[in-house]
């Protein structure tokens, strides 16, 4: 190899004429050594001797481990420096997350604390409830005993009452047959009224009459069979003969002194039933002779009963008093 330098430089010097500048040469001669391991080696050799050439080569490796050791230090640190770069925002988050954990945790921690005193409330209220569930239970147990005594006293009460079921239906059944006895008796009583009624008029229609009319009397059966049969037959005379009282009399303040014909119904009461029976019997005296007037003669008078013998013009005979006979006369009389 260093043959070949020098054979380079001699060359150079031969082959051309013009003289080569020695710092070119040199420049060149220095460019090879720097790039060629051996020439440096074999230069060294011959300069140094081998041991020292050994030591260069050996420095030489030691520069490139040099070398390589510091492209490694320096790849190290840029790994370094990148992974404290990770490392640093990694960090960052962490303090975030860290921040955002503890701002949650104060959060938990509030929420925590609010639950805690609900949840003492509700203890609380639940302590109060059991205790008022405890008293709703004593106050129960009282009113099931309440309940107790009160069934027992009502089974007691219900055998009293059916026991006073039977004598009510007992005295019910004799209220009945009292009922019926005095409805019996009621009826009994109401005939005998009216029979003494009917009675009394008879007796006392000549003096009750006798201020209105002339020779009043009791009209026999015998004459008013006489005039009626042959008009109206059986069964009008049977109708006629039904009034309570037939009276007949000359009212002597009229003209003529016409004879008048009084057909009266006697009752306890006159309602509006005895009423329509004294028109109607009056009528059918009416079809045989003339002046007849409809009476109702009683103690008592109903309203209904005394409109209306106001407006047919009956005569009303109470406690011996005659009402409507003037109104009665100009109605049902002739006096032409």
């Amino acid at each position: 190899m260093l043959t070949d330098c020098a054979t380079l430089v001699f060359a150079g010097t031969r082959e051309d004429t013009r003289p080569m500048a020695i710092d070119h040469l040199l420049e060149q001669l220095l460019d090879r050594i720097r790039h060629d391991p051996d020439l440096r080696r074999q230069l060294a050799q011959l300069l140094f001797g081998r041991e020292l050439a050994q030591l260069a080569d050996q420095l030489a490796q030691l520069a490139s481990l040099v070398r390589s050791l510091a492209e490694s230090t320096q790849q190290g640190f840029q790994l370094l420096a990148e992974r404290s770069s990770l490392v640093e925002r990694e960090l960052a988050t962490l303090r975030r997350v860290v921040g955002e954990l503890a701002e949650q945790q104060r959060a938990t921690t509030a929420q925590i604390a609010a639950l805690t005193e609900r949840m003492e409330r509700v203890e609380g209220q639940i302590a109060a409830l059991t205790e008022r569930m405890e008293r709703v239970e004593q106050q129960q147990t009282a009113t099931t005993e309440q309940i107790r005594q009160l069934t027992e006293r009502m089974e007691r009460v219900e055998q009293q009452q059916a026991a006073t079921t039977a004598q009510i239906q007992l005295l019910a059944a004799q209220v009945s047959e009292l009922v019926e006895m005095t409805r019996r008796h009621e009826d009994s009583i109401g005939q005998l009224r009216g029979w003494y009624l009917e009675s009394k008029a008879r007796d006392r229609a000549p003096a009750v009459f006798g201020p209105w009319l002339e020779r009043v009397r009791l009209a026999p059966v015998d004459e008013i069979r006489r005039r009626v049969l042959p008009v109206l037959g059986k069964e009008g005379l049977r109708r006629i003969l039904a009034a309570d009282v037939i009276v007949s009399g000359r009212a002597d303040d009229l003209p003529n002194a016409p004879t008048v014909w009084l057909v009266v119904e006697v009752s306890a009461v006159v309602d509006p039933s005895d009423v329509a029976r004294a028109l109607e019997r009056a009528a059918l005296l009416r079809q045989v002779t003339e002046n007849v007037i409809p009476v109702v003669w009683g103690p008592q008078l109903t309203e209904e009963a005394r409109y209306l013998a106001e407006e047919q013009a009956l005569v009303v005979v109470r406690d011996g008093a005659l009402e409507g006979w003037e109104a009665a006369l100009q109605r049902w009389v002739a006096t032409g």
